[in-house]
């Protein structure tokens, strides 16, 4: 422990540590904050570094191993009483020591800026394990690298381009990290083990590999033997590859038995108890629906967050708060008034089905209260959202006979 307490003390990672901060903090909270408030999505985005900050330290660790190597420790290694693999053990630990450090102050600084608007809860431990695991397996690649290669150079400048390409193009197939947390989703320990074992496996390569690719007197196994050690490492990576591929998605549907958080009066809104803070905004829209003055609506007595129920025909409009946008919700809600307000003989008529989208737009126009769309673009054909709100900005009796018309197009008979 004493060696490994030392080892952390004079790592050259000492002066990336500043570095290393900013790319955290970067990746954490330099993209949009919608997360904040929200202790599932605090925790994905929480491991969203995973993404940025582990391609930074894979770099960051093949510099330090190699930095190492070149300061004159290379002969006492080999004349170490030591096996090898036990020195670069110490070295990987006290690496990563310095980056699960830097993402740990990640993690502090989400869960300090969610507890005030946050419901009942914390963060999510796996979610902060698959950023751990995955930064944890950029490390031992960078560490494996800088050990076997002598540029001082190339090694960082390898490992941080391979890793952030690689996880770029299969990170997110392969589960090794999620860019939200809905409450809806959670992460199964059948999916994340196999991820954990998979970094696992890349440390012990980077510790063992030196000893067989650069043997010591220690232990300088032959040929033969470097060939079955190196296929048995190989043959680690490729099982728990398919171990992986096994597993299922790293998301999956969360359990619809949790109680959900719901609004006083009617309508009311439910919601995910982790969705907390989008609760007022959410009954605000559900009653703004309800009091448009036209005898034809009917609003549901309750609209449900997706996942709270189990899936059935009931269950098609439930609503979902992407990125804490809710022009996402509109629709589902506008859905769910118009199928219990409208039935038409013809849907399929062009003109009825353009009268039946507008009115249905119309509705998401009023549940937002007429406030500009934020983050989506187009719509359903033929709408046009710009109209739309010039009529929700009339009168109640001018909206009115712009809904009678509509209306009327919609009450077609002959569906020839």
């Amino acid at each position: 422990m004493k060696v490994y307490w030392i080892e952390v003390r004079r790592s050259p990672l000492v002066w990336c540590l500043p570095l290393l901060l900013l790319v955290e903090f970067a990746s954490v909270f330099g993209r949009s904050q919608w997360w904040i408030g929200v202790w599932p999505q605090a925790s994905a985005a929480a491991q969203i570094p995973a993404i940025f900050f582990a391609p930074a330290f894979s770099a960051a660790a093949a510099w330090s191993v190699n930095r190492s190597l070149r300061t004159g420790m290379l002969e006492q290694r080999r004349n170490s009483a030591q096996p090898l693999w036990k020195l670069d053990l110490i070295h990987f630990l006290a690496t990563l020591t310095h980056g699960i450090a830097v993402y740990t102050i990640g993690i502090v600084a989400a869960a300090l800026v969610t507890f005030p608007d946050a419901g009942r809860g914390f963060l999510w431990p796996s979610y902060l394990l698959l950023g751990a695991a995955t930064i944890t397996a950029c490390a031992a690649v960078g560490h494996i690298v800088g050990r076997l290669t002598n540029s001082p150079f190339a090694a960082p400048v390898i490992c941080g381009l391979a890793t952030f390409v690689g996880l770029g193009s299969l990170g997110k197939s392969l589960g090794l990290f999620v860019l939200s947390g809905s409450p809806a989703y959670e992460v199964p320990s059948k999916a994340l083990a196999p991820r954990i074992v998979l970094a696992a496996v890349l440390v012990a390569i980077a510790v063992l590999a030196p000893s067989l690719f650069k043997p010591t007197t220690l232990w300088s196994p032959k040929g033969d033997q470097r060939l079955v050690i190196g296929m048995g490492f190989v043959g680690a990576v490729i099982t728990t590859m398919v171990l992986i591929s096994m597993s299922g998605p790293i998301q999956a549907p969360r359990s619809a038995s949790v109680d959900p958080l719901c609004s006083q009066g009617a309508p009311k809104v439910c919601v995910w108890p982790e969705d907390k803070k989008y609760l007022n905004e959410l009954a605000a829209m559900a009653q703004r629906l309800d009091e448009i003055p036209q005898d034809w609506i009917t609003v549901p007595r309750a609209m449900y967050e997706r996942g709270l129920r189990k899936p059935s025909e009931k269950t098609a409009n439930d609503f979902e708060v992407l990125e804490g946008n809710f022009w996402f919700v509109s629709p589902n809600m506008a859905g769910s008034v118009m199928e219990l307000s409208l039935h038409v003989q013809c849907p399929e008529d062009e003109a009825v089905g353009l009268a039946i989208r507008e009115l249905e737009a119309w509705l998401e126009v009023r549940a937002n209260n007429n406030q500009p769309r934020r983050g989506i673009y187009g719509g359903p054909p033929g709408v046009d959202y710009n109209m739309l709100s010039r009529v929700a900005a009339a009168t109640e009796a001018e909206q009115k006979t712009w809904v009678d018309n509509r209306l009327r197009a919609t009450r077609k008979t002959s569906c020839d």
